[in-house]
């Protein structure tokens, strides 16, 4: 079985949960926040099941394809342009920048080669627009392949005792060892199901909007400046920090989009005179300006 994430995040929980043992994650445990914890709260709190099989079979497909141009290849001149807009500013070298997309081509290869062999494909799938992308990139790929996908949707919520839920955006907020509890989520995809997901991408490849969103559980292209209002409603009549603005944002509201995103919006507003930056506190920080709105 080989399991399909769209992040680095995800990737991470995902190898930790193919072959998770709780009892080897309390023996590496070294260092606590506050008081030692005892050895039950430990065990509770690290408790958790294998998903089974072996960690090197994961795949993280896609980077933020909800972002910018998706009409050529994943890994071409235009990916790469848009690897560069995002994550520029964190002084990505070029060896880097190569690395990130030879592994985003192996990876691809190795879901490619598993699905010709016959080996079972699920995927891992969140509300999130780059997850969407993702999912439908998928299908698109493995359109004229005849292999068994199955696609495990990730709830809004999760109830995880008689009095307490468990809210998610997306996989990489679930621990590695409570990954195994949505496995009865597990649906197969038709092959039906895999051609309009399949065409559903193909059309998003033809409008190639700068961005790509979820409204009302559908995907839809939108303009860049589709998340505008939610910055400007949440700017303080005093300064703030970049990075402290941005922080608020990712914290209040659950819609998958990255801080880089959110700084991109940021830059264009001050290039618009539609927020000043009053200085740049911390130069060697990406977020480190310090904002104000434009009275005009």
């Amino acid at each position: 079985m080989l399991e399909v994430v769209f992040s680095d995040s995800e990737k991470g929980f995902m190898k930790a949960a193919k072959n998770y043992n709780d009892k080897n994650i309390i023996g590496e445990a070294v260092s606590y926040a506050g008081e030692k914890p005892t050895k039950v709260e430990l065990e509770k709190h690290f408790e958790g099941q294998a998903v089974g099989g072996n960690s090197r079979d994961v795949v993280n497909i896609g980077f933020s394809l909800d972002v910018g141009d998706i009409s050529g290849s994943i890994d071409g001149v235009e990916r790469q342009n848009v690897f560069l807009k995002l994550w520029g500013r964190f002084d990505f070298d070029n060896k880097e920048k190569e690395q990130f997309f030879l592994n985003q081509r192996k990876d691809m290869e190795y879901l490619l080669s598993t699905a010709k062999n016959g080996i079972p494909i699920r995927i891992w799938k969140s509300n999130t627009p780059y997850s969407t992308c993702g999912l439908y990139f998928v299908c698109n790929i493995l359109r004229n392949i005849d292999c068994n996908i199955s696609v495990v949707s990730l709830p809004k919520y999760k109830q995880i005792s008689e009095d307490q839920i468990a809210e998610y955006s997306h996989w990489g907020e679930v621990e590695g060892g409570k990954i195994y509890q949505f496995l009865p989520l597990e649906k197969q995809l038709s092959q039906i199901e895999k051609r309009i997901a399949s065409d559903y991408w193909h059309d998003l490849m033809v409008e190639s909007a700068p961005l790509r969103a979820v409204i009302n559980g559908k995907l839809i292209s939108v303009p860049e400046n589709f998340y505008d209002f939610i910055i400007t409603k949440n700017l303080p009549d005093n300064d703030i920090i970049m990075a402290r603005l941005i922080g608020k944002l990712l914290g209040e509201y659950s819609l998958g989009i990255s801080d880089s995103w959110y700084a991109l919006r940021i830059d264009k507003m001050i290039e618009d005179n539609k927020l000043i930056v009053v200085e740049n506190k911390e130069p060697s920080h990406p977020y480190g300006k310090v904002l104000r709105k434009a009275y005009i």
